[in-house]
């Protein structure tokens, strides 16, 4: 079932299919729920899937431009309030991590278990900051698509682009829909999010990191060394870069199964 919400500050589409224990998965910058769909389409034979469109991003819109990471969060509040859902195992994919994070500030006693897919509890850097004020520019001057074909290709291992040719091009699609308005908001409400190493190390839920070997995003030292000072357990895979749910799928299924559990 996918359908459309209304809340304060944004219009938030949704999917959910299957049934069970309910996983909740929220995408990355320039993603959508499409991003999801093979991995949810496994995952709900055995659960009850749910994926956000993020405000700005896929079929969500947003009302104004002043987003926040927790605005975002309180968007994904929205939806399991509307479904009436009190426990869920949330899952975030790169800026999705940002988001469930915040959502986990603000509503922890709905967290059956905490993932990262991918993703980090730091601010951004200085470094980083610049980047996405660039990203903005290039944006706002109608060069969106230089950012989605560089950008896109990079979340994968180098080892995998041109295995995961095909999915490469959709994810590039996916990216290219996602309204400009959006893009900005998402990329300033990143990189005025503040660090939350602290919340994310206080959850008493079970926590779990996503780590891939050859993140092009994440260095693996890093992503070992965040993953073990916030008690997280890492799932390392081998073969994956930014996107283990496609470029190790069978793995990651298996992986997310057993955290249900």
């Amino acid at each position: 079932m996918i359908k459309t919400i209304d809340t304060p500050n944004s219009t938030i589409r949704f999917k959910d299919q299957g049934k069970g224990t309910v996983l909740v998965l929220l995408h990355g910058y320039l993603e959508s729920i499409d991003t999801f769909n093979a991995l949810a389409c496994e995952l709900s034979k055995t659960a009850r899937v749910i994926c956000i469109d993020l405000p700005g991003h896929g079929k969500s819109a947003i009302k104004n431009d002043n987003m926040s990471v927790d605005d975002m969060a309180n968007a994904v509040y929205e939806v399991l309030s509307y479904l009436n859902l009190s426990r869920v195992h949330l899952m975030g994919h790169s800026m999705g991590g940002y988001v469930a994070l915040a959502f986990a500030e603000k509503y922890v006693n709905y967290l059956a278990s905490f993932s990262f897919l991918h993703s980090t509890a730091n601010a951004d850097t200085d470094e980083k900051r610049k980047n996405r004020g660039r990203e903005i520019e290039f944006v706002r001057k109608g060069k969106k698509e230089l950012i989605c074909s560089t950008a896109v290709p990079n979340t994968f291992s180098k080892k995998n682009q041109a295995i995961f040719s095909e999915e490469i091009a959709s994810l590039v699609e996916i990216a290219l829909n996602t309204q400009d308005e959006g893009i900005i908001a998402a990329l300033n409400a990143m990189m005025n999010r503040p660090d939350r190493n602290k919340v994310l190390k206080g959850l008493s839920v079970p926590k779990f990191s996503f780590i891939g070997k050859e993140d092009n995003f994440i260095p693996f030292e890093k992503g070992l060394e965040w993953a073990d000072q916030n008690e997280m357990e890492a799932i390392v895979f081998e073969h994956s870069g930014h996107m283990s749910f496609i470029e190790e799928k069978d793995a990651c299924v298996k992986a997310i199964q057993k955290i249900m559990q």
